[in-house]
């Protein structure tokens, strides 16, 4: 009797060991529901649930603030893994801070805009030198070069800029100093981190 017990135990603890461990997940946001084409993402309509790693897709947003309260791009199936490609982009003065606001300036050297990275921290200058009429603008978005699909949409000299998040004072000193009152806001603008 105690050998056959003892065989079977050892039975189980071959068996478990033989038994590979668990696949690793990660925690990723699904559709609770269908949701239509153009809908905007409120509580009800995604659930959190746990995939393995290696079926994760590219892009699939975990967390409910960076889904909540925007635009579905494509409609969705119930279940259906969400990314950051099925959702409309977020607008460059989505989250801005009070007391900030958004100017869209064009560089007066188009090159430079590529050295300007969303999130850096820049300078902003007249075109015709002087002092800093701003020193501490959040770049928020940059002017593409080539549209989804590959359409050149600039020359290499066509004009370029970038969205900054300026203080209202900083904005003013820039729109009276870029040196015209109409056309395009032109300055200079230089990165600093």
């Amino acid at each position: 009797m105690l050998s056959a017990g003892l065989a079977a135990c050892a039975v189980v603890l071959a068996t478990s060991a033989a038994r590979p461990a668990p696949a690793p997940t990660v925690m990723v946001l699904v559709a609770a529901r269908e949701v239509p084409a153009g809908a905007v993402l409120a509580d009800g309509d995604v659930r959190p649930a746990r995939v393995p790693v290696e079926a994760a897709q590219p892009g699939a947003i975990a967390s409910p603030s960076d889904a909540l309260g925007r635009r579905v791009a494509a409609g969705l199936v119930t279940g259906e893994a969400l990314t950051a490609s099925r959702l409309v982009p977020r607008a460059a003065v989505d989250g801005l801070p009070p007391g900030r606001v958004a100017l869209h300036v064009v560089a007066a050297d188009p090159a430079s805009v590529d050295l300007l990275p969303v999130g850096a921290t820049a300078r902003v200058y007249p075109v015709a030198g002087g002092a800093p009429l701003a020193v501490g603008a959040r770049v928020l978005a940059v002017d593409p070069l080539v549209a989804p699909g590959g359409v050149l949409l600039a020359g290499e000299s066509a004009p370029r800029g970038v969205v900054l998040s300026l203080t209202v004072a900083e904005a003013d000193a820039v729109l009276r100093g870029h040196g015209a009152l109409d056309g395009p806001v032109t300055v200079t603008v230089v990165g600093t981190g």
